[in-house]
């Protein structure tokens, strides 16, 4: 009997394995962490155009469609409606890596770039991934992130992302683009960035002193910012610091990028220090006479004081390049000059403390 049963057993489990080996091989979906978004308002043939440059099949992708609605979900109220549009056409294809960084291109968005793209990827807390976005035909590409940020979450190596992370880097990915219109992409990427450091690294308590922090970074460049500009962006970094971003966690993304737009930001701030040397130059004489006394003014009206202290007891020392023996008279108007210039620097210092 109990051989009966073993014999049943062994030719039941032989009869599976034949099953197995000789059942035909079918091909699914390529890892199911390689997911593609296209918009939902393409035509078939523009689906399948988007397919080839992406270089995917639906065999071996994951294909999602993205809706207008589900854009305007996150671009309503902090986008215009041009901005936004009435169909969906941005598509992408995302691969979630567990190394190497963020992997952007484009082609056919015309308002965002990659480092607007990378700067709102980081601030939705994405640290590692390849992503392709594009259209088959130029547009500005506002929504590109609504499909990045659900082809992330829908991968199988993605992970759910927080609503308030979504918003912020959806109106981060906007606020760049507004600034970028005026004063270029790459410097607004760049500025926005080093004050998400600051923002980051510091965790200030108040709106106040974001808006600190926010004027210090832009008092850095000779940018053409006006008030709403600095309001946008305080308004964003408030967002992005009730998120709660660990910035030891963040840092080499944040210094990467910093790194990639240095030369950019740097030319600029340099032209801002000859700027603003020039401006309290003219406000030390008066040419130009502003409100507020800045840093630079009272840097300017210091040395000045110094040399005018200088030709109050040594006047011979500044006249020697002209002459080695100055007259008498010329060094009392040398006195004079200077006597002059102190009186002027008391002033400047006085209106600077009151």
């Amino acid at each position: 009997m109990k051989l009966r049963k073993i014999t049943r057993k062994l030719l039941l489990g032989l009869f599976i394995t034949s099953l197995l080996m000789t059942a035909p091989e079918y091909k699914v979906h390529a890892d199911a962490f390689n997911i593609v978004t296209l918009g939902a308002d393409l035509t078939d043939q523009q689906k399948e155009e988007m397919l080839q440059y992406f270089n995917v099949t639906e065999e071996d992708a994951s294909i999602i469609e993205i809706t207008i609605e589900e854009e305007s979900k996150y671009l309503s109220g902090i986008a215009s409606k041009s901005q936004i549009g009435n169909k969906s056409i941005s598509c992408s294809c995302v691969e979630p890596t567990n190394s190497g960084g963020l992997n952007i291109s484009l082609n056919n968005l015309t308002w965002v770039d990659e480092n607007m793209i990378r700067n709102a990827l980081i601030t939705a807390g994405i640290e590692n991934a390849n992503v392709k976005a594009a259209a088959p035909f130029k547009v500005s590409g506002t929504a590109a992130l609504t499909g990045i940020l659900k082809g992330f979450e829908t991968s199988s190596k993605g992970e759910k992302i927080d609503e308030d992370k979504k918003i912020a880097a959806t109106e981060e990915l906007v606020v760049t683009g507004e600034l970028g219109d005026k004063i270029g992409k790459d410097k607004a990427s760049g500025l926005i960035n080093e004050i998400k450091i600051k923002v980051v690294k510091e965790k200030p308590e108040s709106k106040e002193e974001i808006k600190e922090i926010v004027e210090d970074v832009t008092d850095n460049y000779n940018y053409d910012l006006n008030e709403e500009d600095k309001e946008k962006i305080t308004a964003l970094m408030a967002k992005i610091n009730d998120l709660g971003l660990d910035f030891k966690k963040l840092e080499n993304q944040l210094n990467s990028v910093a790194n990639k737009l240095k030369e950019t930001l740097q030319s600029d701030k340099t032209k801002n220090f000859f700027s603003k040397l020039w401006d309290s130059i003219k406000n030390y004489f008066w040419i130009e006479s502003n409100e507020d006394a800045t840093a630079m003014d009272i840097g300017v009206t210091t040395f000045s004081s110094l040399i005018a202290i200088l030709a109050i007891f040594k006047p011979g020392t500044l006249t020697y390049v002209f002459t080695k023996r100055p007259k008498k008279v010329t060094l009392n108007i040398v006195r004079i000059i200077a006597i002059v210039f102190i009186a002027n620097s008391a002033i400047i210092l006085f209106k600077a403390l009151s």
